[in-house]
């Protein structure tokens, strides 16, 4: 089975500014359209200043010379300051709604990469490989963002700057023109050079960034500074993070070196140009072909003219090149093959049959499950218990539909699982996880977060984890806020899973898995917790992993796994009498509670 397969195609640039630009379109018309207008009046009126510049050196000749009056001069002089008022304001307007665009732009470009991670089958988080994936697209995600934006920026903005001068310097001469553009010929080379180094450098460095990420997380990270502190383990981590921190700078600097030599024999041709202009304006000038205001005007924007060329062909394409390489790494996200299934008719989980069935994780050699032949019908109780690794959890995520096959068939109510829409084969089912989650939310919120379309029953599933909603510990009920990070409380390990017992209850199911759902709790409450499971489970399906095997005696049939394989099943009396793995291990707990 095609784990994480994808149809990698690398878009073009044009193609991505247009798909971005549909998605924020759709959004918020508005905002986009207001964006087109700010940028191109931002464009035509840092331009405009050039002719308001030449008017008033031309009245200033002129009143020299007298022949205009000293009115006409002010005049002029008013006109020219008031312009460049009016493009301050432009240009301040002009930051506020780019800043504003891009905020929308970025979230709906999450939201895509948010429902996309959704749709792909959870399997593929076991690969490190789709990790490495994960860090590249929401990198790209950043990266796309900034060169959709730079482009318009450029196409739009710079072009309606850069028609504008054209415009102007064809009409003073056109070979002034034609001097311009000839010195910026080789940067366009030079900006598609640049563009390859960079797309290679995201492939190469984004494993080296996400170890170094993580080992410092591993060092500082609220989660992990316990334990890192207890075991000393600070210079570990932190030469694990030095190692690969000086690998990603070293391919970082590789590719800066050599995109900085490039950009110096750019910035020669610029110079020639520079040079070139200005020299073709003096002699125009002598020749009296330029008056002296058109001169004055042209000399005073050649500066800023030439940093903006500069500034777009050898820096801002130079950065859109950079990031189109990452950039396409957000689509190769977004083209990773999806959890398939077409049909969403309810189930109603009457029964379920595992035939022959195997998985294997992504890149392992060995399969987690072996030839699995199982049937459960509706309101049963099976209990799954065996040693550490024998595939007790990774069955469960199959029953869940968390994970696909991949050999043999699951079938619920006769439909092979791989046909069935995931939305259709979550729904109705819950789960409580070993690995628990403490979510830094309010109780109510951590309550709800299973079923959140629903209403009300929180305090139900509360007291029937037995949580202790009534100590004076949340003085604010059921809003009280549960984390520190946040400013809210903390709770103990019993506490955090006797909450994620009450959301995995509180969900709306007929069918459960409770994988060591109790593992944090005192062993004398477990008993209390199973029975009012048992009660609450009647006429539904319920699977419970556990080690405690006295606990398993609740259910209907007990499966007994080792790996991989399920090596006996029956009830507690039919597997004691048996004398077979189950017995063994019965009796070697027991002589713990002896």
């Amino acid at each position: 089975m095609k784990r994480n397969g994808s149809d990698r195609k690398q878009r073009t640039l044009l193609y991505m500014v247009c798909h971005l630009l549909k998605l924020v379109g759709q959004s918020n018309p508005g905002m986009t359209l207001l964006f087109f207008l700010i940028l191109m009046g931002t464009g035509v009126c840092t331009a405009g200043n050039v002719f308001f510049k030449q008017n008033f050196f031309d009245r200033v000749e002129e009143l020299v010379r007298g022949s205009a009056t000293m009115g006409l001069a002010v005049g002029s002089g008013i006109a020219m300051a008031l312009f460049l008022i009016f493009t301050l304001i432009v240009q301040a307007a002009s930051e506020l709604i780019q800043n504003n665009f891009n905020l929308l732009l970025r979230g709906q470009m999450g939201r895509l990469l948010n429902e996309k991670a959704a749709r792909i089958s959870p399997v593929v988080f076991e690969d490190s490989r789709f990790l490495d994936h994960v860090s590249k697209a929401y990198t790209g995600m950043e990266a796309a963002a900034a060169v959709m934006h730079s482009t318009l920026s450029i196409c739009i903005g710079e072009t309606a700057y850069f028609i504008f001068m054209g415009s102007y310097f064809f009409s003073i001469k056109p070979a002034l023109l034609f001097m311009f553009g000839l010195s910026f010929a080789p940067s366009i080379i030079g900006s598609v050079i640049r563009r390859r180094m960079y797309a290679q450098l995201e492939n190469r460095s984004a494993p080296y960034r996400r170890k170094y990420e993580y080992f410092k997380r591993c060092i500082c990270a609220r989660e992990y500074v316990k334990e890192t502190r207890l075991w000393r383990a600070e210079g570990f981590f932190g030469k694990l993070y030095r190692e690969n921190l000086g690998k990603y700078t070293q391919l970082q600097w590789r590719t800066e070196r050599h995109s900085e030599l490039t950009e110096v024999a750019l910035r020669f041709f610029l110079l020639i140009g520079y040079v070139g202009t200005i020299a073709m304006l003096f002699y125009y000038v002598f020749q009296g072909q330029v008056t002296v205001g058109a001169f004055a005007a042209v000399f005073a924007s050649l500066d800023q003219l030439f940093d903006r060329m500069e500034s777009v062909f050898n820096y801002r394409i130079g950065d859109i090149m950079r990031g189109f390489g990452a950039a396409q790494n957000f689509y190769a996200f977004l083209d990773l093959k999806e959890r398939e299934g077409t049909d969403g008719t309810p189930l109603k989980r009457e029964r379920i049959e595992l035939k022959d069935l195997s998985f294997t994780y992504p890149n392992s050699a060995e399969s987690a499950l072996k030839n699995i032949s199982l049937t459960v019908k509706k309101g049963e109780t099976v209990a799954i218990v065996g040693v550490n690794g024998s595939g007790k959890s990774t069955l469960t995520r199959l029953l869940l539909g968390l994970f696909l096959p991949t050999e043999g068939h699951l079938l619920i109510d006769g439909k092979s699982v791989e046909e069935i829409r995931p939305e259709a084969l979550y729904k109705g089912s819950s789960a409580v996880f070993q690995r628990y989650q403490c979510y830094k939310m309010t109780v109510e919120e951590n309550t709800r977060l299973s079923d959140v379309n629903s209403a009300g029953r929180v305090d139900e599933a509360l007291k029937k984890a037995d949580f202790p909603l009534d100590s004076d510990k949340f003085a604010k009920g059921l809003d009280t806020m549960l984390g520190k990070d946040f400013g809210g409380i903390d709770l103990s390990g019993g506490q955090w899973q006797r909450l994620a017992i009450a959301r995995g209850l509180y969900r709306e199911h007929d069918m459960i898995v409770l994988d060591e759902p109790t593992a944090a709790i005192d062993p004398l409450e477990e008993a209390d917790i199973y029975r009012k499971f048992t009660e609450i489970s009647k006429d539904k399906t319920a699977f419970i992993v556990t080690h405690r095997l006295g606990s398993a005696k609740i259910a209907d049939r007990i499966i007994v796994m080792d790996g991989g394989r399920i090596v006996e099943t029956g009830t507690h009396e039919e597997l004691m009498e048996l004398g077979g793995r189950y017995r063994e291990m019965y009796d070697a707990q027991a002589k713990w509670y002896a």
